[in-house]
């Protein structure tokens, strides 16, 4: 099979595994490394925990290497992990934790975040809405703007921020750090404030993947403008730990508009939670389902004028 995910290829790689193919999931990992670059170290990192299993102890430390000589960047605590103890035993296995380490706490160190604006063709003068748009996990502003900017056209301002936390690839970052996440929604709030005249009672904070999890966590606790909510293939595999975090107070006087695939692992039915839990709560909340997995959909530029409508509508 070729995967059109890195969620497919890992769930591919656990049943191949988990059956006792290891071999083939092997062969499937090392083919599928250079189809996703965003999680290009992260498969890395599944093949080399899969050889660790088949006691190939020597070539998941060569494979490792190779992939710190490209660039890769694992924390320290991710190579001590107990799926890859028999790496343990290799001479030079320590020096590579170390190095490892290096990378990323210099990478980390150097990263900041980062902050596009696509202004509507007749903006000046007025207040306009806004919908800042946060990206998924092991993605970037650049290759996320696309899908949203059609909402620009519509006479809405659209901010995709980038996240100052990096991932384990070089040139791409992560939502993983909440306080971090936080403290960079508040300096792109401020960057927009100060130079934009917005709508605060329309402007809406959006998200893909893990960007939408971030949008309904700070969303809804007000860390943002409004409490109007934008879900795109949430990922959301543990509903319980985020609705730990919601209450009635949080919640009500909110919109939360959520959208997933129906093949959506990750995210269908924390999704379908997530919209009960809101209307439980006396917050409004609506859900559109479409045909795929964990991704955007087919037509996005349709549903993001369907949820516009829903969250921009101050009737309602």
């Amino acid at each position: 099979m070729k995967p059109t995910s890195f969620n497919e290829l890992n769930t591919e790689m656990q049943r191949l595994r988990d059956a006792g193919h290891e071999s083939d999931a092997l062969d499937l990992l090392t083919r599928s490394e250079p189809l996703f670059p965003g999680q290009a170290a992260l498969t890395r990192m599944l093949r080399v925990e899969l050889l660790a299993r088949m006691n190939r102890a020597s070539e998941a430390v060569d494979l490792l290497r190779d992939g710190l000589d490209r660039g890769y960047r694992y924390r320290g605590r991710w190579l001590r992990h107990e799926r890859i103890a028999l790496l343990t035993s290799q001479p030079d296995f320590s020096a590579l934790v170390e190095r490892s380490e290096a990378q990323y706490e210099r990478a980390q160190a150097d990263a900041r975040p980062d902050l596009s604006i696509f202004m509507p063709q007749h903006g000046a003068g007025v207040e306009l809405p806004m919908l800042l748009a946060l990206h998924g996990n092991n993605r970037t502003m650049q290759d996320t703007a696309p899908s949203w900017q059609s909402v620009v056209r519509d006479g809405w301002v659209l901010a995709v921020p980038q996240s100052s936390e990096i991932a384990t690839t070089p040139g791409f970052f992560v939502w993983n750090d909440r306080d971090r996440a936080a403290r960079d929604l508040e300096t792109h709030l401020a960057t927009l404030r100060a130079r934009l005249s917005l709508d605060a009672t329309r402007s809406v904070l959006g998200g893909f993947s893990m960007g939408a999890r971030l949008a309904v966590e700070l969303g809804l606790r007000g860390h943002f403008l409004t409490k109007r909510i934008l879900a795109v293939g949430t990922w959301l595999p543990d509903f319980e730990m985020l609705r730990v975090g919601l209450d009635r107070s949080s919640v009500q006087m909110s919109r939360v508009y959520v959208v997933v695939g129906r093949h959506d692992a990750s995210g269908y039915e924390g999704s379908m939670r997530l919209v009960d839990q809101v209307r439980m709560l006396g917050g409004s909340a609506d859900i559109e389902i479409h045909d795929g997995g964990h991704e955007e959909p087919g037509d996005m530029s349709a549903a993001l004028r369907r949820a516009l409508e829903f969250l921009g509508d101050s009737a309602r």
